[in-house]
């Protein structure tokens, strides 16, 4: 049996299709609120292991040209990427349980931590309501990664905003990797400037590890989902095209995330071509799911060519 190492599990994850991978102690936790707590999910937590995949530059292409819109949905945010991530993370579970520890895997989630529906009752005397998740950001950053961004959006020093993250708990006691201490995000304020649903740079919100400050802009998150899902006609050309006279005024809104999540899913349907792009199409029974038509114009694709002008970022150096 191979001596497991945080070492070993790093070079697992990269070896397997992962760009990046840190480790997080559970006791850089110890601030999480139970909602997002690793011990609340799985008790015998003492590592948090985060991998990452890049997301391709050409993901952005066909929204940039104004020709295709689905392959950032399927390949920055489906199975394009999170397969590999998948066979990563596969990889680093078996090798866990071979070394006689347990593997538990989270989702993590960000805006849902923030204004989520309406919370279930819990389902045992003494537990949490069903639905608990690790922040993907910050779990990011307590495992090394790189930093917040002003956006909100994780920045690392390989690849800015562009990537996807998968979590593993383990009760195997791995060694951390440092907090990152350098900085990417200069709060340049292009993801302000050029972000179609004028969701980004509120008030400043920040988390206090080892020392490091991570801080960003508070994001309006209704405004955020109604400009992904493509109902912002400052977004999409498809919602002026089939539903004429919605006339929506992104700068009026006043959803939160969870109302603009339901009328997403409620207008998807009605507008062809989100239906057409939509991973669950009504052909397929599914009634027709909207897809990421924004294309993060400002938090990813301004933002990275504004790092990437500085020349400050790796590429794709392994991690």
């Amino acid at each position: 049996m191979t001596t497991l190492s945080a070492e070993l599990v790093r070079k697992t994850a990269l070896d397997n299709g992962a760009d990046l991978c840190g480790i997080a102690s559970i006791e850089r936790f110890k601030d999480c609120p139970k909602e997002t707590h690793p011990l609340s999910l799985f008790p015998e937590t003492k590592s948090i292991i985060v991998c990452a995949n890049r997301i391709l530059k050409g993901c952005y292409k066909g929204i940039q040209e104004g020709t295709d819109w689905s392959t950032y949905w399927i390949h920055g945010y489906g199975t394009g990427i999170y397969s590999s991530l998948g066979m990563a993370m596969g990889a680093i579970a078996n090798l866990l349980e071979d070394n006689g520890h347990e593997a538990v895997a989270s989702p993590g989630g960000h805006t849902l931590l923030d204004e989520a529906p309406p919370p279930r009752p819990p389902l045992a005397k003494g537990k949490l309501p069903p639905g608990v998740m690790l922040h993907m950001r910050v779990s990011a950053a307590l495992a090394g990664l790189g930093e917040i961004g002003w956006s909100k959006v994780f920045l690392t020093p390989e690849f800015g905003p562009r990537q996807r993250f998968e979590i593993i708990l383990t009760d195997a006691e791995l060694e951390p990797t440092p907090i990152f201490k350098g900085s990417i995000c200069d709060k340049c304020n292009i993801c302000v400037k050029t972000c179609p649903g004028h969701a980004l740079g509120g008030e400043r919100e920040s988390v206090t590890y080892e020392g490091r400050t991570f801080e960003w802009g508070k994001v309006n998150y209704g405004k955020c989902k109604i400009t992904h899902w493509g109902v912002n006609p400052k977004a999409s050309p498809f919602v002026s095209k089939d539903l004429p006279g919605l006339n929506l005024d992104v700068d009026k809104v006043s959803f939160n995330w969870y109302e603009a999540y339901r009328l997403g899913f409620a207008l998807a349907p009605r507008i062809s071509y989100l239906n057409l792009i939509s991973t669950g199409s009504a052909e397929h029974g599914q009634g027709g799911r909207p897809g990421s038509v924004c294309g993060a114009v400002g938090c990813i694709q301004a933002c990275y060519k504004h790092l990437e002008a500085k020349g400050i970022l790796k590429g794709g150096t392994k991690a």
